[in-house]
């Protein structure tokens, strides 16, 4: 009884005592390792049971709720540890209610050491979509390309497998879709290649659109992109045939005289000129085509650039008789004086020189032969028609005078010009004139 008396006497104190040790070691605990919350933002929300609405034949819009904030309490040694990709984050498609929501859950992934230790509070954060009808059609695959190849090298084919893909969305989006597209990025490329490419959708100004809830028929686009050599080669025309009874061909012209092409290493090794044909048989007057070089080309060849045609000019003239074209830079200038400048009124405008003579003669002379200038010795300052004179060969004559059009100046005040002591002659003294022209008189005019 004693004994019994001797563990029973004072109880409330011993009671007491053992809850002061009890709040004494919590408060050791908590100030050793106390309780602490943090927050985090930014973790995305994956949806779960996508195919309650796509065996709908809908599609979902995330309106709001794509990512999700979540605060983690609990000691401050495991909170510490912890970051965003410890969590995860779910919207469960089969719970979706009447207004389209549907509740979010967080949850500590697992393998995080005591996650049962720790409380996650994301306020019932909720996932928000709009649904729609899905639309599901076939598109043609464009392939579109950026970069560049290694010099002297250029695209050829461009093929596409598959080249057609099925889509399907949502109507709001499919309204704005223009076309299916791939990339091909080259980098320097001197030989064909091929690549896997994921499809893009495009809007009408070629803007890319958000691949989000689109499905294809086809996940990756494999592109054989075909690299070609190229060679410049030379253009050879060559006239067949004769003109008319007394006239004759003066001249060929034509651009450009070379151009690219481009084709496997065999075919250009093939090539070192492109032969255009022209038939002046028979002809009166000047021929003029444009050749389109495709047509001279061997079938495995191709023109690389914008230029596809050769433009031929053939000059056919009468016999006897010769035509040049004069600008001013081929007219020489005599007696202004020092203190006088000049210009032409037009330096643009064109003179048509036409001659007459022996053959022998005319078909030697050039532009210099000629000898054209004019001599401003007596005309007053300001503007002036000036006859254009020649020192031709004695066998040749000039149809038609020609007058130009000078402004002349003065630095002195000097009104005239005055005549030198030694005036050159002019070789034709022939009265009519004619106004400057773009093109030669036909042979046909009298002569004045």
């Amino acid at each position: 009884m004693r004994k019994k008396n001797k563990l029973t006497s004072n109880l409330v104190l011993k009671i007491v005592s053992l809850i002061v040790a009890f709040l004494v070691w919590l408060t050791i605990m908590n100030v050793i390792d106390p309780t602490t919350s943090k927050k985090f933002v930014n973790i995305p929300v994956k949806v779960l049971n996508e195919n309650v609405i796509t065996s709908a034949n809908q599609v979902y819009e995330i309106v709001d709720g794509e990512t999700v904030s979540v605060t983690a309490r609990g000691k401050r040694s495991m909170i510490e540890k912890l970051n965003s990709s410890d969590f995860e984050a779910t919207a469960d498609m089969s719970d979706l209610s009447k207004v389209n929501a549907v509740s979010i859950h967080v949850q500590m992934k697992s393998g995080v050491d005591d996650n049962d230790d720790i409380e996650l509070d994301w306020g019932n954060a909720v996932m928000k979509v709009k649904l729609e009808e899905r639309v599901t059609q076939k598109f043609q695959v464009k392939v579109e390309h950026q970069g560049e190849l290694k010099n002297n090298y250029v695209l050829g084919d461009i093929v596409a497998t598959p080249n057609i893909v099925e889509v399907s969305c949502g109507q709001s989006k499919f309204k704005k879709i223009d076309h299916v597209g791939v990339l091909v990025t080259l980098d320097g490329e001197k030989s064909n290649f091929t690549k896997e490419y994921s499809p893009v959708l495009y809007d009408a100004d070629g803007e890319i659109l958000d691949n989000s809830n689109v499905t294809f028929s086809n996940d990756t686009i494999s592109v054989v992109t075909q690299v070609l050599a190229t060679k410049e080669v030379n253009v050879i025309v060559k006239t067949k045939g004769d003109p008319a009874s007394g006239y004759r061909l003066t001249q060929t012209d034509f651009q450009p005289e070379s151009i690219r092409v481009s084709g496997s290493d065999d075919a250009l090794k093939k090539i070192s000129e492109i032969d255009i044909p022209i038939n002046i048989t028979g002809v009166k007057k000047d021929v003029e085509q444009e050749i389109q070089i495709s047509d001279y080309l061997p079938s495995d060849l191709s023109v690389v650039g914008d230029t596809t045609t050769i433009s031929v000019r053939c000059e056919i003239e009468q016999t006897g008789h010769r035509s040049f074209v004069l600008t001013s830079t081929d007219i020489a200038v005599k007696n202004l004086p020092s203190n006088y400048t000049m210009e032409f009124q037009d330096e643009s405008t064109k003179y048509s020189v036409a001659l007459t003579g022996k053959d022998s003669v005319l078909e030697n002379l050039t532009i210099n032969d000629l000898g054209a200038y004019v001599d401003l010795a007596g005309y007053s300052v300001g503007e002036n028609t000036v006859e254009v004179k020649f020192n031709l060969p004695s066998s040749v004559k000039l149809k038609k005078k020609i007058r130009v059009t000078l402004i002349l100046r003065s630095q002195d005040g000097n009104t005239v010009i005055s005549s030198p002591t030694d005036t050159p002659a002019p070789t034709q003294t022939a009265e009519p004139t004619s106004e400057p022209t773009d093109e030669p008189k036909d042979d046909s005019e009298t002569e004045s």
